[in-house]
């Protein structure tokens, strides 16, 4: 009986086999990470960075827009996202109706005037069509 049954149980050792992390790629050239602790890109030398950034080239200065949006929706029409303000302005001027959702959707509203755009987060860039990699699909 246990003969039977020992088709459908893996062989399993006594050491613990750590899992396969997703694969990596660079967000320079996309070409795939082969090492997995790997700084730099073998191919083009470009860094390998985990986790996200915030950008430097922005025409605007997300402290700023941070403090404007006391004022919902002000933020954003401070980075020029004029819609994006109105709607912001009438969404959380609706629902603050609902006091502690109207609370919660400022918030929301003031961390998306500072840090939409501004944050980079360059290990979930998928490379373009046209490069090396030939499109295939990199890590969300």
């Amino acid at each position: 009986m246990a003969r039977g049954l020992s088709w459908a149980m893996p062989n399993s050792t006594s050491e613990f086999e750590p899992r396969q992390s997703a694969p990596r790629f660079c967000s320079f050239c996309g070409r795939p990470v082969v090492v997995s602790d790997a700084s730099f890109c073998k191919e083009c030398g470009g860094a390998l960075e985990r986790g996200f950034r915030i950008r430097q080239d922005v025409a605007w200065n997300p402290w700023i827009a941070a403090a404007m949006s006391i004022v919902p929706g002000l933020g954003q029409f401070y980075k020029g996202q004029r819609w994006q303000a109105l709607a912001w302005f009438i969404g959380v001027g609706v629902a603050y109706s609902a006091y502690p959702l109207g609370l919660l959707l400022h918030i929301v509203c003031v961390a998306n005037a500072a840090l939409a755009g501004a944050v980079d987060f360059p290990a979930w860039h998928m490379p373009a069509a046209n490069s090396p990699s030939g499109g295939r699909p990199g890590p969300r």
